[in-house]
């Protein structure tokens, strides 16, 4: 009862912030549609798994068939939603119970991250300042735009375990925080590998401390024991077997874990039974990394170039460079940056320099050692990682927080009223500089208002246009990669690709069909069995096939100059371009 009536004022603002978000996305909730092409794959993911799919195939047998890839996501992502879903569907039927999934699973994700970070404020600060870290957590956009309704991608729960391995961090009891850390570690690894810079930082710093602090190492024990024996455990719970011969790039494989095994043969007795000797501490280091990059280099070399070493250069150069949440900040738009760098960011990048000048006394050094540390690994990956500003924000909560306490406490004591009232207000500005900066920026130069491209763009986003493809004969589709997931989504249709890279060959033969003379884009149509084309002139992807091949395909329809095996559709109240493709064998017939 003690611990529920400490975490009443936690859990009213939790309520606040999910009154609030649902009212800012109801439209996007009343669309039963996820936020991006991740969101929606994952509800068509989620469907053939609740369908009767296997646990352990996750292939999209709808994209790119007959040769169809599984998907690099592990099925953990799915498990609370369908909870959710499996729970509310007797009570308000499957298409209410998907969208309430999409709603509450987001929203109870918030609510975790929210914890977390007060608790991590903890460490630091008094529980007043941990409070208003957890109320901050809503107002940092990085984070609300992965943790939001309808956003259930990855994303919002690699936040969420980038937060717990933080905190276990700062446990005292060495080998129970080094036993949680591992298993984060593990689980946030299984579900994506995006998450092994931030595990990196962690794992360096236990070295460095063990090595060069000569630290008896009880931490990085018990974290690097944890973390195989978990692998391991997600590794078969999701897969269900074990090939050493099947390794991809892009997720957790054999070669991953065979390669972690070697190096803990070598580090885990050298943690238990070394001197603190920094030499010889530096020696078994060194075996334990070189073996363990032998061994992965002799099961995966294709694999030593990154997650993408692999891809067909093509779908490299037409879409994975254009993939801007994969990019460098200086690759985005003056607004992007600073919506994304202007608020937790920023604010508590200055409160960390200023603190650790000040020195505050009542501050634990050491704690504050690893959560700066963290921080600023973070700040500096999403400096090269857009998408990677996410969890820079969640780890700057605790200095944010404590900044805006500061400036309120300051602004509170100023005599003069007016002034107050100005410097108070002023603190506002504070907790959401990047967004109401835009905000500012837009009223000033009118730069808001709807466009006649903003319109072509919203035409070629309409879902309701997508959903009157039922019309048609169940075919296999081309369509623009963002459309395929809202077209497996609404429809029984199949896409030849969508934008996730594991069918990179779709992609490249997509790209191709669009990009190449309608002669040689009419035998690739062919050979994926590709009945209608579907396609929205305003739509991005396609402006650039028109723009690098004035020759190809689509810059030829764009022109008005279509091929006679091509024949318009024409689908009442649909925004969409649609046309027939007519099979070789019948053109040769005429």
């Amino acid at each position: 009862m003690e611990r529920l009536r400490g975490n009443l004022p936690l859990l009213l603002i939790w309520l606040a912030v999910c009154a609030v978000l649902i009212l800012v996305t109801r439209g996007q909730i009343s669309s039963g549609i996820g936020w991006d092409p991740d969101d929606q794959l994952r509800m068509v993911q989620l469907r053939d798994w609740l369908g009767g799919q296997s646990w352990f195939d996750t292939t999209q047998y709808r994209i790119g068939e007959p040769d169809s890839q599984p998907m690099h996501w592990p099925r953990w992502i799915e498990l609370p939603l369908a909870l959710v879903f499996l729970l509310l569907r007797p009570l308000i039927g499957a298409a209410s119970a998907e969208t309430g999934a999409m709603v509450v699973v987001p929203l109870i994700t918030l609510g975790i991250a929210m914890w977390l970070a007060m608790k991590i404020s903890e460490q630091l600060f008094d529980r007043n300042i941990a409070i208003l870290a957890a109320a901050l957590t809503a107002t940092a956009v990085p984070i609300v735009a992965q943790i939001r309704p309808m956003r259930v991608d990855h994303h919002g729960w690699q936040i969420v375990l980038a937060l717990t391995a933080l905190w276990t961090m700062c446990w005292p009891e060495k080998r129970r925080g080094g036993i949680a850390l591992g298993m984060a570690l593990a689980l946030w690894l299984s579900i994506s590998l995006e998450g092994l810079p931030i595990s990196a930082a962690f794992v360096v710093l236990l070295v460095w401390r063990w090595v060069f602090q000569t630290e008896e190492g009880v931490r990085l024990f018990w974290t690097l024991l944890s973390f195989l024996i978990a692998s391991f455990i997600f590794y078969f719970a999701s897969q269900g077997s074990f090939d050493a011969a099947i390794n991809y790039c892009d997720a957790l494989s054999p070669a991953h874990l065979l390669a972690c095994v070697t190096g803990a043969a070598v580090i885990l007795p050298a943690i238990k039974w070394l001197p603190a000797n920094i030499p010889l501490r530096v020696v078994s280091l060194a075996v334990a990394g070189g073996a363990a990059l032998a061994v992965f280099y002799g099961l995966a070399p294709q694999c030593i170039g990154g997650a993408f070493n692999t891809m067909d250069p093509i779908v490299r150069e037409y879409w994975l460079v254009n993939v801007l949440e994969g990019l460098p900040i200086w690759y985005q738009n003056g607004k992007t940056m600073v919506t994304l760098l202007g608020g937790s960011i920023i604010v508590g990048l200055v409160s960390l320099i200023y603190i650790v000048r000040v020195r505050p006394g009542q501050i634990d050094r050491s704690k504050l050692f690893v959560l700066g540390y963290a921080f600023l690994w973070a700040l500096v990956l999403s400096l090269f990682v857009q998408r990677a500003t996410a969890v820079a924000a969640a780890f700057a909560l605790p200095f944010m927080a404590w900044a805006v306490h500061q400036a309120f406490v300051k602004a509170r004591g100023i005599k003069r009223p007016l002034s107050r009232i100005l410097a108070t207000a002023a603190v506002v500005f504070l907790i959401m500089p990047g967004p109401l900066a835009i905000a500012l920026f837009n009223g000033v130069s009118g730069k808001d208002q709807k466009t006649e491209e903003n319109l072509e763009t919203a035409a070629c986003e309409n879902d309701a246009s997508l959903a009157r493809l039922n019309a048609l004969p169940r075919s296999n589709i081309l369509a623009p990669f963002d459309f395929g997931p809202r077209i497996l989504l609404l429809t029984p249709h199949n896409v030849l690709a969508t934008s996730h890279h594991r069918n990179d060959q779709a992609m490249a033969d997509q790209i191709r069909i669009f990009t190449s003379a309608p002669d040689v884009a009419s035998a690739l149509l062919e050979a994926h069995n590709i009945r209608y084309i579907v396609a929205c002139e305003a739509e991005p992807e396609l402006a650039i096939y028109a723009k690098k091949n004035p020759e190809g395909l689509w810059a030829q329809l764009v022109k008005g100059q279509k091929p006679d095996w091509l024949q318009p559709v024409h689908i009442r109240d649909n925004s969409l371009v649609v046309w027939r493709v007519t099979p070789i064998r019948l053109q040769n017939a005429t």
